[in-house]
């Protein structure tokens, strides 16, 4: 006799993928959040640090700076 139900081989390995994928995203996000809040720890301590994040990600300025953006064109190949 063959029993199909909730609890069959098929749905059990299935669950069993669902957690191993679920547990690499927990350590994933784990891992983020450690690497996040070291990099605050070294923003909060060090002034010189906070602007450099300011200017190079966020492209902050003094007031008596201009910043002048540079954009690229990818080379064409022929």
């Amino acid at each position: 006799m063959l029993f199909l139900d909730r609890n069959n081989l098929v749905s059990q390995y299935n669950m069993r993928k669902e957690l191993n994928g679920l547990r690499k995203e927990l350590q994933f996000y784990r891992d983020q959040a450690r690497m996040d809040s070291i990099e605050l720890g070294r923003l909060l301590g060090d002034s010189l640090e906070l602007e450099k994040l300011g200017r190079e990600k966020y492209m902050m300025k003094r007031d008596s700076e201009d910043i002048y953006i540079i954009v690229r064109k990818p080379a064409v190949k022929k």
